[in-house]
């Protein structure tokens, strides 16, 4: 009788060992953690909360759905572990694959006599006495090729050598024309560079002519795409609002960048660019944006359709209002509300979204009557140390043994750092605004009494003094503790409540910032530097910028592309591998600035160049030749 392996004790035995489980996945199954009455839903208890309806289905996520998702639940003061019940596991992001016929799609630079020596073997084969000429016809860098042999009187077809597109009208265009002028669009050269480099290959480069239009195509296309994108963004960032389990109300900051810094009684700058930027998701992604400029290429022009947008008679320092009233306008009609501004701490700004929002009540053209108005938190620091530095000549019971404009140096650094850690720390354990700003004002109050060695009140006010480690004063200046009369310290007491009052409180209630805007607007003079003019496509390179903000710089480039080619870039080409390789170094880059070994080694790299006087007595200084760089970087730092 055969041996029944499935009835074997030691069979079952075994599975059971390996932990088998007695039920399997049923479709359809519904856990006891999903039904209808353990759903959490965001700012409101279980135990008001009504039971939703059981038919409602469970949300699953991408991965940056689930991490902007999880940032917009942070940033509104709810813990991290607190996620959604009804959020599953993120889904992971599929790449887009196109097919390609060929294996490998790829130019190279060949020697027009070398060719023409291939040429005349391969003929060689079926003619006994060779005798090729090749007709070349240029169209920019494209070139086609004709080959003529006088002895058999072979004749072949004029061949383009490079990939062509349809045009609307006329013949097919060569596409090597128009990623020549690629780099232009996606990086700081100019077409002259381009035209440098390709000199120096010995190729003829294309006239300035056929460049131009080339560029103002590409141009074209790229400012149709970030029209496009931004509207997109909106839509996403509405998306994860909603996913996350709050109204679509965002909050935004708003910059504006000139080409020339405006000064008094001179204005160089002729053109400026503003963006939109949301604060709720860890993209900061651009929502909207505009430009003035007062340069127009055009001999006659009404002005009608053409580059220039801001009128010749007025001052480009006024465009700021200009700016923000056209970007809002973009965003008014979109699928969320605008929360709050946040903006630098110039005049022109709160006046100008008082005026937009008393405009637009007036038509009931907006979802939210009005918008608070936040001014930037980093802003407000520096103004913070501008006035305690500018003290200097005010405060007379600086020890004489001390140097007195390093003194002032070092302990406006010091303020500043202070009130920075002191007030995140606030915001993050304040649930309420009126709580915060009750506990900054007793925090600053107390700032100068924990400097000077007076701890007493560091437990209650303090978020940042141990008020236990009474001999720890290494980030004062000279490592000691202030020795300064009373009547000093309120006047460097009262230099800080000029930035940091009770209504300086309220402007920076929420210590939203603008980096993201002039992070934005570094990228876009990045691709349009301040050193070069563009009349016609500066509109086109500040969307530029702003497209590649928002889809990184290989994917941006390549949607650039495939618009001008009407089709997909091939899978196998070399444009297609080289631009992956540079987004897998940038995310490895990415990775490797966010890891912790990383920050530890730059933070004692830093502290290495800022403590030189350590080294004082180091191998570079002699008897004979002291060095005076521990004395010139020095700051007030006692070692």
């Amino acid at each position: 009788m055969p041996f029944n392996y499935r009835k074997s004790a030691g069979n079952i035995s075994t599975r059971r060992s390996r932990g088998k489980k007695a039920t399997q996945f049923k479709l359809g199954h519904k856990p006891k953690w999903t039904t209808s009455t353990e759903i959490h839903q965001p700012g409101v208890s279980s135990a008001s909360s009504e039971a939703p309806k059981a038919s409602k289905r469970l949300v699953r996520l991408t991965d940056k759905e689930a991490r902007d998702s999880q940032c917009v639940r942070t940033t509104a003061g709810l813990a991290q572990a607190d996620s959604l019940a009804y959020t599953l596991r993120p889904k992971p992001e599929k790449e887009e694959k196109t097919d390609c016929e060929c294996d490998r799609n790829e130019n190279f630079i060949v020697n027009n006599k070398k060719m023409l020596a291939l040429i005349k073997d391969v003929h060689a084969s079926v003619c006994k006495k060779p005798n090729m000429k090749m007709k070349v016809t240029r169209a920019g860098l494209c070139v086609y090729i004709c080959v003529k042999c006088s002895y058999c009187g072979f004749n072949s077809q004029t061949l383009p050598m490079s990939d062509t597109i349809q045009t609307a009208r006329g013949p097919p265009a060569g596409f090597l024309n128009y990623l020549v002028a690629m780099p232009v669009l996606k990086s700081k050269i100019g077409m002259d560079d381009v035209a440098t480099v390709l000199t120096w290959l010995n190729i003829k480069a294309p006239c300035k002519q056929t460049f131009q239009k080339k560029f103002n195509d590409l141009g074209q296309a790229q400012t149709e795409l970030s029209d496009k994108q931004l509207e997109l963004n909106q839509d996403y960032v509405a998306n994860v609002m909603k996913k996350a389990g709050f109204e679509p109300e965002v909050d935004i900051q708003f910059d504006v960048a000139y080409t020339c810094r405006p000064q008094g009684g001179c204005e160089k700058s002729k053109q400026s660019f503003g963006a939109l930027v949301e604060h709720n998701t860890g993209q900061k992604l651009p929502l909207a944006i505009a430009m003035a400029n007062k340069h127009c290429r055009k001999r006659y022009c009404r002005h009608d359709n053409c580059s220039k947008t801001f009128a010749a008679e007025a001052s480009i320092a006024s465009s700021e209002r200009v700016l923000l009233h056209r970007s809002l306008d973009k965003v008014k009609d979109g699928p969320f509300a605008v929360r709050s501004i946040t903006t630098d701490s110039g005049t022109q700004s709160a006046k100008a979204i008082r005026d937009y929002y008393e405009l637009k009540k007036q038509t009931n053209h907006l979802k939210k009557q009005t918008a608070t108005h936040y001014k930037c938190f980093v802003h407000k620091l520096r103004a913070l140390e501008r006035h305690v530095r500018a003290a200097k000549s005010d405060i007379k019971s600086i020890p004489k043994k001390y140097n007195k404009d390093e003194y002032m140096r070092k302990l406006a650094s010091c303020l500043r750092c202070r009130v920075r850690i002191e007030l995140k720390r606030l915001r993050k354990q304040s649930c309420s605004d009126e709580l915060f700003l009750r506990s900054a004002k007793f925090a600053i109050e107390n700032i100068m009494h924990c400097f000077s060695g007076d701890h007493k009140m560091c437990k209650e006010r303090s978020r940042v003094c141990t008020y236990r480690v009474t001999s720890s004063y290494k980030h004062l200046p000279y490592g000691e503790p202030l020795a300064l009369q009373e009547s000093d310290k309120k006047i460097i007491l009262g230099n800080i409540n000029k930035t940091f009052d009770a209504t300086g409180f309220k402007e920076v209630a929420k210590l939203f910032n603008t980096n993201a805007c002039e992070s934005l607007n570094a990228s876009v003079f990045h691709y349009a530097p301040k050193t070069s003019f563009y009349a016609r496509n500066f509109a086109a390179l500040c969307h530029s910028a702003v497209h590649t903000r928002s889809l990184g710089p290989s994917k941006s480039s390549m949607k650039v592309a495939e618009k001008v080619k009407g089709k997909k870039i091939c899978l196998h080409s070399m444009i297609y591998n080289q631009l992956k390789a540079k987004d897998r170094r940038r995310e490895y880059d990415s990775r490797r600035k966010a890891s912790v070994r990383y920050k530890i080694v730059r933070f004692y790299l830093r502290k290495r160049h800022a403590n030189r006087a350590l080294y004082r007595d180091g191998l570079y200084a002699s008897e004979s030749m002291p060095s005076t760089s521990a004395a010139d970087h020095s700051y007030g730092l006692k070692v």
